[in-house]
């Protein structure tokens, strides 16, 4: 049987044009949006071996037993088809052609191509236009012995929270180019918006096989948690789950050839997650991360780094398998998860929001399926740095993966916390420490504090220790070299034996800072010592947005802080095996259908 795999598409709004890039490389044509017509100027050739319309002969022979590939093109006009493939000789790219098809059609007509076997990590095409041509799409086709087919019931669950602009446009897409086409994937696909802020109309919004269901803001892990209980309880149930963003831009295509790929996955990948890449929104080209690890500082990283994906270099190298770091994790603004996994392995933590697509993949510890062309653009996360979240959330949620059991061995996700306790009061900032402290506290709570529905409270108490960032023009005395503001300075011996001595000068009186004044730093958790050390006095600045903050020694917050750590410490430290025991013991009920089913009040 032959069975299209991917569409070749175009960009399908005014900011994808702009990275034209990704779909098409050579120079920029005028293309109909409305009519999907990509107009190609005489004398010219433009490479169709882009990040979303190449194919990726590697990867759907890896997890697919994919036969032949044809190639259809809808053209009119005179010119020439080559096709191309390339593949990686150590770090570049090396071309091949297979061979030079001719076409002189007045009006629209399908071109048919079956494409020579070959053993090239990437596949595409090139149109040398010898008169004006006009592009009307096309299709990449693969055989299959019948019996590889499998069944899919493919559901969408996005959670979203007051962002209407986005999660309209994005479902009203969904809508339009997949459930009210002509697309047998429509009968097998649904849509589940989990509205956490209760600020859409879901009678209005709702239709065929697209719900919406008003939900307690539970954070993101209540969200998806009540999308995967909806998908495994719709009827028929799903197959397979979508954890999807809603302040993210999609291609339909994307989720089409998430559903092609789930319909002929090899029995091996069964229990894989298709992990969709992050591009940054800011700058579409980049690619932010597919996926991602927990490094053994208890710090996250992208396992491939920011790729440029409208070089053919990062387009190839991205088809690679990333080595490194195994302890392996998909972020949920593209997250395809088999429903027997959920059945087997159990629903997200009660984490409200941060680390539990971080904790959901460790404990399953899956395979990861990632493709070129199956992504979504999300904005960076750079300049977005906020105590509440990143001060709170991410020390007190790594710490209770840590206790049921999810964190790899390696990590050692208390130290973790106690250091970046340590480094905030060491740079006088006594409001990130003092969350610090608090998420420490309410992890010592217990399994039973995360039973409590109070994730939406904490967060709003949290924000109030946010530091108020002003314009740089507030401190015209103060030198700033932005480029240079996230170098460390060295410290001379007496000066790193004083800055311990002495806490950097909080601590045994009558020391006092010997250098004293302001000094710029880096306004995120970058620990700076060399930086900090002699000085009562820092400006924290966001090179972002060109705006900062200052901090100032406190000795007596220090001293206050530092004592109600010490207790909190210690009696962690007595107590540790029986918080684990708790936290344990507790874990299968913390992700079972029954408990967030009470905790969601449905």
């Amino acid at each position: 049987m032959e069975q299209l795999l991917q569409n070749i598409i175009f960009p399908q709004s005014s900011e994808l044009e702009g990275d034209y890039k990704l779909f098409y490389l050579g120079g920029r044509s005028i293309y109909e949006m409305e009519q999907k017509k990509l107009h190609l100027a005489d004398s010219t050739v433009t490479d169709f071996c882009s990040y979303m319309n190449s194919f990726s002969l590697i990867k759907w022979k890896e997890y697919t037993a994919v036969g032949s590939v044809r190639l259809t093109l809808g053209l009119s006009g005179r010119g020439q088809v080559e096709l191309v493939g390339y593949h990686l000789n150590v770090h570049s790219p090396v071309r091949r052609t297979f061979g030079l098809y001719d076409f002189d059609f007045t009006d629209k007509k399908e071109l048919e191509i079956p494409f020579p076997e070959n053993e090239e990590m990437v596949i595409g095409f090139e149109i040398r236009a010898i008169s004006h041509v006009t592009v009307y799409g096309g299709a990449w086709y693969g055989t299959y012995d019948p019996k590889q087919k499998k069944d899919v019931i493919l559901s969408v669950a996005t959670t979203t929270m007051k962002k209407e602009d986005f999660i309209t446009r994005n479902m009203a897409s969904l809508k339009r180019e997949i459930l009210d086409a002509d697309d047998d994937m429509k009968e097998h696909f649904y849509i589940h918006v989990v509205d956490n802020g209760r600020t859409l109309d879901a009678e209005a919004m709702s239709s065929w096989h697209l719900t919406v269901h008003p939900n307690k803001n539970t954070g993101g892990s209540g969200g998806y948690a009540r999308g995967m209980i909806e998908a495994m309880e719709q009827d028929p149930p799903a197959t397979h789950v979508l954890l999807m963003d809603d302040d993210v831009t999609i291609q339909p295509e994307s989720i089409r050839r998430t559903y092609q790929l789930l319909s002929f996955l090899r029995d091996e990948y069964k229990d894989s997650f298709i992990s969709g890449a992050m591009l940054l929104y800011e700058e579409m080209r980049l690619q932010y991360e597919d996926v991602g690890a927990i490094r053994d500082a208890c710090t996250l990283t992208t396992l491939k780094g920011i790729f440029d994906m409208t070089e053919k270099r990062n387009l190839l190298r991205n088809e690679e398998e990333a080595c490194g770091y195994g302890h392996r994790y998909a972020g949920w603004w593209y997250c395809c998860i088999p429903t027997h996994m959920i059945r087997e392995k159990g629903l997200p933590l009660p984490l409200f929001i941060r680390f539990d697509d971080v904790e959901f993949g460790l404990r399953c510890k899956p395979k990861f399926v990632t493709m070129n062309g199956i992504c979504i653009w999300h904005m960076g996360f750079a300049g977005k740095y906020n105590l509440a979240m990143d001060r709170y959330q991410m020390c007190r949620n790594p710490l209770v993966v840590d206790a049921v059991g999810s964190m790899p061995g390696t990590v050692n996700a208390p130290d973790y916390v106690r250091k970046a306790f340590r480094s905030e009061l060491l740079k006088f900032n006594y409001n990130a420490a003092e969350l610090i402290l608090r998420a420490f506290k309410d992890f010592l709570r217990g399994p039973e504090f995360f039973q409590i529905d109070q994730g939406e409270e904490i967060i709003k108490e949290n924000v109030q220790k946010n530091e108020k960032y002003q314009p740089m023009n507030g401190w015209p005395d103060i030198e700033v070299n932005f480029d240079e503001i996230l170098e460390d300075f060295d410290r001379k011996p007496l000066e790193t034996f004083w800055y311990r001595l002495t806490f950097n000068g909080q601590r045994l009186w009558p020391f006092r800072a010997p250098k004293r004044g302001m000094i710029p730093v880096f306004f995120s958790d970058v620990y700076q010592p060399g930086r900090y050390v002699g000085h009562d006095a820092m400006l924290a600045v966001n090179v972002d947005n060109r705006t900062a903050v200052e901090r100032h020694m406190d000795k007596n917050k220090y001293r206050s802080l530092k004592k109600e750590w010490d207790q909190a410490y210690r009696y962690y430290r007595r107590n540790r095996a029986s918080i684990v025991k708790s936290y344990r013991d507790a874990q299968p009920y913390l992700v079972s259908v029954e408990f967030w089913k009470k905790y969601l009040e449905i």
